[in-house]
């Protein structure tokens, strides 16, 4: 016999994480968080289970603290974003027959708070790539958008730079000009996530969620590039990534008039300078495989993609197409 059951209260989070057993305590270090922020809840995290014996595990969170009835409906205004996150299942064994089932009970439940549930798998982080996206397409997620990742690794050499951008810091600017420049950035861009997000929530107010969404604690290397005239190029976005001396080109981008002339190299080795000056080793980012001008720039400012294994495969239910 099989059920599924949802977490009761905070106090199960330990043993919700540990059924996987390798990469519980990260998995209870994130949940935790996003739970004290508002950000998921007990009764998001949900196990399946045979003969009282765990099968399956996933559970569910939101972009933004959640107002809900005392039935669970929605009050107030809906989340931008949805996610699936901490799939489990036995792997190799019965993941094609359960993992469905555990998932088309659940995510419709998530996906009636209004935006899609986003699910990513990443080859490198994620065992077994090929079931959980066999899994996921089952179910009625639908590939939305890949990845491939680019690896700046610092080898000590002088990093090239030219003097025809100048550069500007949020601090120096404000974040009022720095949300405009963004948003001028991504203008007709060729990454489908900042597409739909930039249609969803509008142009003007994209990239004063886009700052929220990074956060704080890096702006010193979050720039604007100027070129010899004072005209706006575009902007990039340094921060630390989740990893020991790694950071990430969390956000890139060339406004339309400034295109054609490798700009964006030059944005990918001021953040190479950045990082070096933070004490970064790495730069590790990931880029659409439709952008075909920045991934070009990658490899011209030695951000490679072959130096480590980074896919992500990104998944949407209900599906885009």
């Amino acid at each position: 016999m099989t059920e599924i059951r949802a977490t009761e209260s905070v106090s199960g989070l330990d043993s919700f994480a540990a059924i996987q057993g390798d990469g519980a305590e990260t998995l209870a270090t994130r949940l935790r968080k996003l739970e004290a922020d508002g950000l998921t809840r007990p009764e998001w995290w949900y196990v399946m289970e045979k003969d009282n014996q765990p099968i399956g595990r996933v559970a569910y969170m939101t972009d933004s603290p959640l107002e809900l009835d005392e039935h669970g409906g929605l009050i107030g205004e809906a989340p931008l974003e949805t996610a699936l996150v901490g799939l489990w299942l036995r792997w190799g064994k019965d993941d094609a027959i359960y993992g469905p089932r555990l998932l088309a009970e659940t995510t419709p439940q998530f996906a009636r708070f209004g935006p899609p549930v986003d699910a990513r798998v990443n080859s490198a982080v994620h065992d077994h790539p090929e079931k959980r996206r066999r899994v996921l397409e089952a179910v009625g997620f639908g590939l939305f958008q890949e990845k491939v990742g680019y690896l700046w690794r610092d080898d000590g050499e002088p990093i090239a730079q030219n003097d025809r951008l100048t550069f500007r810091t949020v601090s120096e600017v404000g974040p009022a000009t720095f949300a405009a420049a963004l948003t001028r950035g991504i203008t007709d861009t060729l990454d489908r996530n900042d597409r739909y997000f930039r249609e969803l929530v509008g142009p003007e107010r994209w990239g004063e969620e886009m700052l929220r969404f990074l956060g704080e604690g890096d702006e010193g290397s979050w720039r604007l590039a100027y070129d010899a005239d004072d005209q706006l190029v575009g902007h990039v976005m340094l921060s630390s990534f989740d990893e020991e001396g790694v950071a990430t080109v969390a956000h890139i981008g060339v406004v339309p008039e400034q295109r054609g002339k490798e700009y964006a190299t030059d944005l990918l080795l001021r953040a190479s300078a950045d990082a070096r000056e933070r004490g970064f080793r790495e730069i590790l980012s990931d880029v659409d495989v439709d952008n075909q001008p920045m991934r070009d720039a990658m490899v011209r400012a030695g951000h490679l993609p072959e130096l480590r294994e980074w896919h992500i495969w990104h998944y949407r239910y209900p599906s885009p197409r």
